[in-house]
């Protein structure tokens, strides 16, 4: 029995390989009312390369999807950030030629759950119609995003953007380090 301990975490690291490609791709396959773009860290005034990556891919979808409200999602996280993750990628938006009439900010969380839940205050402090929602964050975030989104009472679709390549096997090895800690992290947040 013990000589096949092993296969327990092998079959789990295989389960979550699976789970996580497959949410890699997102999984937006109608045009939602509302878009909320998650945030990532920002340096002074400069959004970092993944969090341009968002916005860009955010810029693109909602050129294509003309009727969809971005929501820019992440507050001031870390000391040395100058503007919060909502403003920088409103501006980037802004950069790409998206209305600032569709751009409804939340700059006031400070985690994926935050995100999720304050997203939701807001849009129902704004009468903004959300029955159909879809969130967009770099491809390695989806499946526990999603999984979090579930959490907060979000039922919501996702997107896709893309990451910096010199980045990605570090964001999925901290993905699969992090992943089984998410129950705890709900269960805190009761």
């Amino acid at each position: 029995m013990k000589k096949n301990l092993w296969l327990l975490p092998a079959a789990l690291t295989g389960v979550f390989a699976a789970l996580e490609a497959k949410a890699s791709r997102g999984s937006c396959d109608a045009t939602p009312d509302v878009l909320l773009i998650l945030g990532c860290r920002v340096r002074g005034e400069e959004a970092e390369p993944m969090l341009r990556m968002r916005a860009e891919a955010a810029a693109a979808f909602l050129r294509e999807h003309p009727t969809v409200i971005a929501v820019p999602c992440g507050g001031i996280v870390h000391d040395d950030q100058q503007k919060s993750e909502a403003q920088a990628i409103k501006e980037i938006l802004l950069e790409n030629g998206i209305d600032d009439g569709r751009i409804l900010p939340e700059d006031r969380s400070t985690t994926t759950y935050e995100n999720f839940v304050n997203a939701s205050a807001l849009l129902k402090a704004a009468g903004v119609p959300a029955e159909k929602v879809a969130f967009l964050s770099s491809e390695f975030h989806l499946l526990r995003a999603g999984l979090i989104a579930r959490l907060a009472g979000v039922t919501a679709q996702t997107v896709a953007a893309p990451s910096p390549k010199n980045e990605k096997l570090k964001n999925y090895l901290r993905e699969a380090a992090v992943f089984p800690l998410l129950p705890l992290e709900y269960i805190k947040k009761k």
